[in-house]
């Protein structure tokens, strides 16, 4: 049996294959809603929650999962990270497929930082009204910074109650956190935030199955600044195509 730890394109995209191969798998997300997204077949078991070590032990004891394919999003690095340390405890095999860094070229008014912290300190210097796409995990530290009524802040977050909780409790108001569910397209951006009058986006480098690059586009075709968080490059064993995931599976199960 093969554990995905998914909530990403590329996950649904492999399990899809998975249906055609006849291959079963457990198909585990952090987000409830991203169940839908996952294909339905009786060989495919869906499961959501967020997963602790001890999670992820019960599962590979109780389902006898061989395989554990890591196709979590680029910045979930701490389910990345427990789930290396149980696979190598358990002595079952752990593939990480995960999305190459973006290549960028020709745009204007983009910055990279490495911290949530650096991101609004940032932003603050670049303009006056701030568009965060970046999650609701950092919203304490986004609203913390906030120099009061001299800047107006949005923040994007997934339509989950939890997150827009956790966006109220750091003090956004209600019509400052919008919720929708990505990627989103160029026009949803563009059209977004020449409503709202951004000055500058924050977000993350989610890759082009993230919808990185249509943030970039409608960004510089606005005139918008854009701080864009860093992330770690990708392992040098990491798996960049899903086509290479199913090859290297394919060798396994036979």
């Amino acid at each position: 049996m093969i554990l995905v730890l998914g909530g990403t394109t590329e996950a649904n995209q492999l399990v899809k294959i998975f249906v055609e191969k006849k291959w079963p798998a457990i198909v585990s997300t952090a987000h409830a809603f991203a169940g839908k997204f996952v294909p339905l077949n009786p060989l495919i078991k869906h499961i959501s929650g967020r997963l602790d070590e001890a999670d992820l032990k019960s599962i590979i004891s109780e389902k006898s999962i061989r395989i554990v394919v890591d196709a979590t999003h680029p910045y979930a690095t701490e389910i990345s990270r427990k789930a290396k340390i149980v696979c190598k405890s358990a002595g079952i095999e752990y593939i990480r497929l995960e999305r190459d860094v973006s290549r960028i070229e020709g745009y204007r008014k983009i910055y990279f930082v490495d911290t949530p912290d650096e991101a609004i300190r940032l932003a603050y210097s670049l303009g006056d009204t701030i568009f965060i796409a970046a999650g609701s995990k950092n919203a304490d530290i986004f609203k913390a910074n906030n120099l009061a009524s001299e800047k107006k802040l949005y923040i994007r977050v997934l339509p989950e109650e939890w997150s827009v909780k956790r966006c109220l409790k750091a003090g956004f108001s209600e019509d400052e956190v919008i919720t929708g569910i990505g990627p989103f397209s160029y026009n949803d951006n563009f059209l977004l935030w020449k409503k709202l009058g951004v000055d500058v986006v924050i977000t993350k480098d989610s890759g082009a199955a993230g919808g990185f690059q249509e943030k970039l586009d409608a960004a510089n075709d606005l005139g918008i600044a854009v701080v864009v968080i860093k992330r770690s490059i990708p392992e040098e064993d990491a798996y960049k195509r899903v086509e290479d995931v199913v090859d290297r599976l394919a060798k396994m199960i036979k």
